[in-house]
């Protein structure tokens, strides 16, 4: 197996743990309840791109072929990111502030996710063989989901009513 495809993944593995120990550290210290639950959304989705990363990895490394990884490389991010947005109670909607550690939070994220798309586009464009380019593509679409949802916290955060308006289609009262 070609060191370069090792090389890409052992970088895509240290970058996909960098993004999840700081969305763990920054969930735990979240005040915002939104951006809490997302954060460590966000983390446990990072550590399924660790295992999938990791076990192409150790299988090329052990002379498998990119082929042998069809199931893996199919696996694909959940839907259940969105849900959270939704359980908000109404007492919490009300208390929705802009808290500048989250939003921080989120600012960094985002651009953590926009590195790992980039980083997965690039892959996907340099390698010549199919499957490995499928492999990149789905985790530069993941990536991109990801980024949706940190910018719509973002949003929901800096700007509540707006987004309730936007989204829901009726102001929040003021409590």
């Amino acid at each position: 197996m070609p060191k370069k495809d090792l090389r890409i993944l052992e970088a895509a593995i240290k970058m996909e743990e960098d993004g999840r120990n700081f969305y763990l550290k920054s969930g735990k210290s979240a005040k915002n309840a939104v951006a809490k639950r997302l954060l460590t959304s966000l983390a446990d989705e990072e550590l399924k791109h660790i295992e999938r990363i990791k076990e192409i990895y150790k299988g090329l490394k052990e002379d498998k072929e990119w082929a042998d990884f069809s199931k893996t490389i199919s696996k694909t991010a959940k839907a259940k990111l969105r849900l959270v947005f939704r359980p908000l109670s109404s007492a919490e909607k009300k208390r929705l502030k802009a808290d500048p550690s989250s939003l921080e939070a989120l600012t960094i994220s985002m651009k953590k996710e926009k590195n790992s798309y980039d980083y997965y586009d690039r892959q996907s464009k340099d390698t010549g063989v199919r499957i490995a380019k499928v492999f990149y593509e789905r985790l530069k679409k993941e990536e991109e989901r990801h980024y949706e949802l940190l910018e719509e916290a973002y949003s929901l955060l800096s700007d509540p009513a707006s987004w309730f308006v936007a989204k829901e289609g009726r102001v929040m009262e003021a409590g």
